[in-house]
């Protein structure tokens, strides 16, 4: 998987330390392929056009490099590949990122020459299009951050995935089967924020809110890259002290599996994997939906980001159960403590 960087030039030294901090946040949402470096060899750099003119005048701009010009700065020079608004923040730094990433992929694949955006460029196309490209892991990482925001996340074809408001939760006409298929497969989306008639519009249609913390679990059990929580650590072994409830959250037979052996003893990842005979990758997951839940003894609780203040439906942990014996003898018992009664449809398992 191809990694991409950023920097940034000629701006205030305390202007580029509050971007970078912002940038730091960011990349976990454009899926961990942008770390920032300097300017002199990144991918993308980010600054002046008075900046990009110096650069050119000196011959020290490179071609191999996407210049992006804040738009308030002059006119950008030729070789700028778009521009900014200002203030930065992260819809509009995540939007060029994206693009820049489509960008640099296209020339390393030999595909296209570098294509100079429209100066418009920004939150609406040149023809008048709504919304941020992006995928669904990454619009469903941006709800989770940021408790405030109020959007929509469509599909390429336009048609609604699911909408989420604060203080209420997130509401989709999609199971959360279906949910976690779609971002097990990453799929491409549009981000819409939406204006203050248009949550008013989605709160009269009384449709049913689940709590954000649903969608976190969703998020860290279909990850792919095989990483951590922040607050979690490889070698520091954790046991679950309540099962989730897989009666209603979506799980993968292994995550059973897994809740058992959690539950016996405490075990660091990589023991679970090797006890479920599952990848660690896998393990990894389900280890981060729990500590999502706050399911797991040994780890420090959530964070106080956005799935803690969506509300008091959002601020409390989906709803947990500890697996009780069925009146059906031997059998209804042993079933019932692993907990494999009342299973809901269960996701594509990833590989």
């Amino acid at each position: 998987m191809s990694e991409f960087t950023v920097a940034f030039h000629g701006v205030t030294k305390s202007s580029e330390a509050a971007a970078r901090s912002m940038l730091r946040l960011l990349l976990p949402m454009l899926g961990n392929r942008w770390r920032i470096d300097e300017a002199a060899a990144s991918d993308v750099v980010i600054l002046d056009a008075g900046s990009l003119e110096d650069l050119n005048r000196t011959g020290a701009a490179r071609d191999s490099a996407l210049y992006i010009v804040f738009d308030d700065s002059g006119t950008p020079p030729a070789n700028a590949f778009c521009v900014i608004h200002r203030p930065l923040n992260s819809a509009r730094t995540i939007e060029v990122l994206h693009k820049a990433q489509a960008e640099l992929e296209r020339r390393r694949d030999g595909t296209s020459a570098t294509t100079t955006l429209p100066l418009g460029f920004g939150g609406e196309t040149a023809g008048g299009e709504r919304g941020i490209h992006t995928s669904i892991r990454t619009a469903v990482r941006w709800v989770l951050q940021d408790a405030l925001s109020a959007v929509t996340v469509m599909s390429v074809r336009d048609t609604k995935i699911f909408s989420a408001l604060p203080n209420r939760g997130f509401t989709s006409r999609l199971t959360l089967a279906e949910l976690a298929d779609l971002m097990r497969k990453n799929e491409p989306v549009k981000l819409l924020n939406l204006t203050e008639d248009e949550q008013k519009a989605l709160i009269e249609r009384k449709r049913q809110f689940e709590p954000v913390l649903k969608l976190d679990w969703i998020y860290w059990l279909t990850g792919a890259n095989g990483e951590l929580r922040p607050e979690l650590h490889v070698s520091k072994p954790y046991r679950l002290r309540q099962w989730p409830d897989f009666s209603r959250l979506p799980h993968y037979r292994s995550d059973v599996r897994m809740a058992s052996l959690l539950k016996a003893e405490a075990l660091t990842v990589g023991q679970l994997a090797e006890r479920a005979g599952v990848r660690l990758e896998t393990a990894c997951n389900f280890v981060n939906g729990c500590a999502a839940l706050g399911l797991l003894s040994g780890a420090r609780a959530p964070a106080d980001g956005a799935d803690a203040r969506r509300g008091d439906s959002a601020a409390k942990p989906a709803p947990v159960v500890e697996a009780q014996p069925e009146p059906a003898g031997l059998l209804g018992t042993l079933r019932s403590a692993l907990g494999f009664a009342r299973r809901p449809a269960a996701p594509t398992r990833r590989g």
